[in-house]
């Protein structure tokens, strides 16, 4: 066993008198906090992988530039301050003067521009994706970095504190300069800068970190180590959790069925934020290709058959909540729900889709069905099997026959995105933490390509796409978030699919830590600010 914790119970006897409320719990030093994993990582750095096995490590040991609050605005991490010209081209970054690698040595600007040139630039997956518009990026002095870009992009500092998207954790030159960052013995024992070092890869079991006493931060980290077991049996999983043998499980490992059961006991605590970097909606997908589907009114008729609070109660026993927009409602400063006319009362919308149906001239046969379609989900996510079940059972009503398939989750991407060979198709999209990065592949003209995650369902509409090409160069963000409105108006419009529900955000935490969730990166932050309550 990993760990035996001793608990001391204390009791205070006050005959006769009052006793004041005890002050609030303050950040302590010590502690062990045991995270469980869904599965083992195949590196322990940012820069080779997207998943959140790998970053969920890394993050504890490897310091960023900045991270990103609530709001989606930097915060400070190893740059303390920076500045964007007027032109919305060029930012330049102060780094902190403390800051040290594991080993000892400073850390420079010299690090920094090696990691953007010769590391993120060169190996990370997702780079192809930003780097392109980067001019240059390069040290200006000891602690001054400065990247510049060939166009204005607004999204790009969320880009830079989106970790799990643009890898950009520091690393240090001297270790990785003239070696291959794709092979370096570094990846598997990283030498970073930040709250936690690396002591062990116990392959098949876990991964321990220890607190960096030399973090620039003062008075931090507070916990002494840091486990990451692997444990991919969903069952083994919670029971380990149940039993004090792991203390963290982030939102996509929570079984949503025992979240009310959790929330009961006392041992346990259910942290409601963490995903808003995600932002993830579960949508309808339509195949405009189909005769019925390319029909709008037909969308809309759907549209209006469906009620989402049924589908989300019963997709996700109660949790989460039916999604209003094509962007999460975490994104707060952009989301509008306004334009969502389609769940108000199920009698009316009922009628109101038969009618736009009858219009469309799609009437009833003798046995009441107007028209059958294929339902597609992949197994491995429960709650879009019975989201399809919802479904098929509620457009009955309509008059439409809905014929429910689950394959494998290779068989389903290659039946919806490469071969487009789908008519309705239930799929998860993140939404953040910036829909230029997560929103506009899915519904522009551009990304009509047979790959995942793209525009598989065949829409089109040349104004959105105007839209499109124009928010993302707009550097003043109140402007940028009047452009977003109109996108979401003109998606609820045409409804190339229907938002059905939020995915909730419930991380399990044990109740003996604090602020072991701090930011909207939830799962892949660092935990330089949990502490154990002693």
């Amino acid at each position: 066993m990993i760990r035996k914790t001793l608990a001391t119970v204390g009791l205070v006897a006050a005959f006769g008198l009052a006793v004041p409320a005890p002050a609030a719990a303050q950040p302590q030093r010590g502690g062990t906090l045991i995270i469980g994993l869904e599965g083992e990582p195949g590196s322990l750095v940012a820069h080779l992988a997207t998943d959140t096995a790998a970053l969920m490590v890394a993050s504890n040991m490897l310091s960023t530039l900045f991270t990103l609050n609530f709001d989606f605005e930097p915060v400070p991490d190893l740059a303390e301050k920076w500045t964007q010209s007027a032109d919305g081209r060029t930012y330049t970054f102060q780094l902190v003067r403390n800051a040290k690698w594991h080993d000892g040595k400073p850390v420079t600007a010299r690090d920094v521009e090696f990691t953007f040139n010769e590391v993120i630039a060169k190996v990370h997956p997702r780079a192809a994706s930003w780097w392109p518009n980067v001019e240059y990026a390069k040290a200006i002095d000891d602690y001054t970095f400065e990247i510049k870009l060939k166009e204005p992009y607004a999204p790009f500092l969320t880009v830079l504190g989106y970790t799990l998207g643009s890898g950009t954790m520091m690393l240090p030159k001297h270790v990785y300069q003239g070696t291959d960052p794709k092979t370096n013995p570094a990846n598997a024992a990283p030498i970073g800068s930040g709250p936690f070092k690396f002591k062990e890869w116990v392959k098949g079991s876990h991964v321990e970190l220890v607190r960096n006493d030399a973090y620039y931060k003062p008075g931090k980290p507070y916990l002494d180590r840091i486990i990451v077991r692997f444990l991919p049996d969903a069952a083994a999983r919670l029971l380990a959790f149940e039993r004090g043998e792991v203390d963290f499980l982030h939102w996509y490992i929570v079984p949503h069925d025992r979240v009310k059961d959790l929330r009961k006991d006392p041992r346990f605590q259910i942290v409601e934020k963490g995903g808003e970097a995600a932002a993830t909606n579960e949508y309808l997908l339509f195949n405009l290709r189909n005769q019925h589907l390319k029909d709008v009114r037909v969308r809309r008729a759907i549209a209006y058959a469906l009620d989402r609070s049924v589908i989300q109660d019963i997709s996700l026993f109660g949790e989460g909540k039916p999604a209003r927009s094509f962007v999460n409602s975490g994104l707060r400063w952009i989301f509008e729900p306004s334009y969502d006319v389609y769940d108000g009362d199920a009698k009316k919308d009922l009628a109101t889709a038969n009618k736009l149906l009858d219009e469309a001239g799609f009437a009833r046969g003798a046995d009441g069905t107007r028209f059958s379609l294929r339902v597609f989900w992949a197994s491995g996510r429960d709650y879009e099997g019975r989201a399809a079940e919802v479904i098929r059972d509620q457009l009955k009503q309509a008059g439409i026959d809905v014929k429910i398939q689950v394959f494998d989750r290779p068989t389903f991407i290659d039946r919806v995105f490469r071969q487009w060979d789908f008519d309705l198709a239930n799929q998860l999209f993140t939404t953040g933490p910036d829909p230029t990065i997560s929103v506009t592949p899915r519904y522009h003209t551009n990304q009509i390509k047979k790959q995942p995650f793209v525009n598989g369902m065949g829409y089109s509409n040349p104004a959105l796409d105007k839209l499109f090409d124009a928010e993302f160069k707009i550097v003043d963000r109140k402007q940028r978030a009047d452009m977003w409105r109109q996108i979401q108006k003109i998606l609820m419009e045409d409804l190339p699919a229907v938002p059905l529900f939020e995915i909730p955000v419930v991380n399990a935490v044990s109740s003996k830590f604090k602020d072991v969730i701090t930011d909207p990166q939830g799962y892949v932050q660092s935990r330089e600010d949990a502490y154990m309550v002693k």
